[in-house]
């Protein structure tokens, strides 16, 4: 799958995320029309960044950053991911690994992967990969201070 098919993926679950291409042109500096050509295959319109920001901030999650960042070899982390605590953290690892599992049965039922698919299952492990993040990121606090969890 081109980069080009990929940015139009994550533009689509993007918008998908936000609720649709009206509250995607409500959330951005682009028209609906844009909004729509940015998630066409057959468009040469690719998103600009500051839109990807904008959808990709009101979706609450970066998918098309995402995206653009693992086209160049880097995976996003956040900045900051609260205070951590170890229960909490360790919950949302499980989520994710469950999801990534649920989604890897699914593609795999038909013997097939295919590109969309990969793209996918790609998309989960990078969460599954940020979920494992932020649990490091408590357990480590917890190392560091001592601190009871």
């Amino acid at each position: 799958m081109t980069l080009l098919s990929r940015i139009k993926t994550a533009t689509q679950m993007a918008v998908k995320a936000i609720g649709g291409v009206d509250p995607a042109a409500e959330a951005s500096r682009v028209s609906r029309a844009r909004i729509s050509e940015y998630q066409k295959r057959h468009s040469a319109s690719v998103i600009p960044v500051d839109v990807a920001v904008a959808l990709d901030e009101f979706a609450q999650e970066p998918l098309i950053l995402t995206v653009m960042a693992q086209h160049l070899g880097y995976v996003l982390v956040p900045i900051h991911v609260g205070e951590g605590h170890i229960p909490a953290s360790m919950e949302i690892v499980a989520r994710r690994a469950g999801d990534t599992m649920t989604t890897t049965v699914r593609i795999m039922a038909d013997g097939v992967i295919d590109d969309e698919e990969a793209v996918e299952l790609e998309a989960d492990l990078c969460k599954l990969q940020t979920a494992v993040s932020h649990g490091l990121r408590a357990v480590r606090a917890r190392i560091k201070s001592g601190a009871k969890a």
